[in-house]
């Protein structure tokens, strides 16, 4: 079988129209680039240049096998870039930041199943709100975020993953079927994310499409202080459907809300987008989470009153 010294003999001396070119190319003397595409020809079978011409001239074969070998070429350059990122993953470090909904969640998780794939590749982790997620991964401090995006921006690409609907917990009350999720809850106070969150947008987009726009008697930056405030009696909140699963909310009524204009939740990266062997290996290994937790529902539950 032919070699790849071979393939790239016959492909520049193809290009540069040019033996003496070609061999200086690839620092080989003009005898020794001919023994190599001489040899090639013998195990074509094929003449592959003219040689009864002053000028360097691909014969027919050799005008068809030059796609063939290039193709070849580019498929061996992809397997080595290919291994070389596999061994790459045997040190590194990844930075990473998301939302507190999804640092709570699916980061967790995607992590752990990381970390058994390549467990000499070190990671960190950040969580914040969006602005916050959005200027980290700017600035560079991390290599990505998973977050909801802000509105166009020319500096970051983003990959979207899922929708995340908004779970409206209340203490524990009684709400029949065919009523509205929002029933019973024109007097109770509501209990709001900090201003800035995406959590808090999507929240306050809800209220209005239910024409219960209102300012919020609290405004808290963790959910687990939401959902102490929900459980005290002290009013109601909305929180992302993919957080509420690292909560006991066993003992509050749970309803789904559905959004007239869906949170997506995605990727944010830099651009240009230049992924490093780790991010590449990490988005890999989050892609699959979120497809099998999409399967089986975890990434989004469904509630119930």
């Amino acid at each position: 079988m032919f070699h790849q010294r071979q393939l790239r003999a016959f492909v520049l001396t193809a290009e540069l129209a040019s033996f003496t070119r070609a061999a200086r190319e690839i620092h080989l003397t003009q005898p020794a680039l001919s023994y190599l595409i001489r040899k090639l020809e013998g195990e074509l079978g094929v003449e592959l240049f003219a040689r009864n011409t002053r000028k360097v001239l691909l014969t027919e074969a050799g005008e068809l096998f030059l796609g063939h070998a290039r193709r070849i070429l580019a498929d061996m350059a992809l397997a080595l870039q290919d291994t070389q990122n596999v061994r790459q993953l045997a040190q590194g470090h990844l930075a990473l930041a998301g939302l507190p909904s999804v640092a709570s969640s699916l980061l967790p998780r995607t992590i752990a199943a990381f970390r058994k794939r390549h467990p000499r590749v070190t990671l960190s982790l950040r969580d914040g709100l969006a602005g916050e997620v959005d200027d980290w991964v700017r600035r560079g401090e991390v290599e990505m975020g998973l977050a909801s995006p802000l509105g166009d921006d020319h500096e970051l690409d983003f990959e979207p993953l899922f929708h995340d609907d908004l779970i409206l917990i209340t203490p524990p009350r009684v709400v029949r079927a065919s009523e509205s999720p929002w029933y019973g809850l024109a007097q109770m106070p509501y209990i709001a994310m900090a201003p800035g969150s995406s959590a808090r947008h999507f929240a306050e987009l809800a209220l209005r499409d239910a024409g219960m726009t209102r300012a919020p008697s609290w405004e808290l930056s963790f959910m687990s202080s939401a959902i102490a405030m929900v459980r005290a009696g002290l009013g109601f909140a909305l929180l992302p459907a993919s957080s509420v699963a690292v909560f006991d909310l066993s003992d509050m009524t749970r309803l789904p809300v559905a959004l007239r204009e869906p949170r997506q939740i995605g990727v944010l990266r830099r651009k240009p987008l230049h992924d490093s062997p780790a991010l590449a290996a990490f988005l890999r290994q989050l892609r699959k989470q979120v497809a099998a937790e999409l399967d089986s529902s975890a990434a989004l539950p469904q509630p119930k009153v």
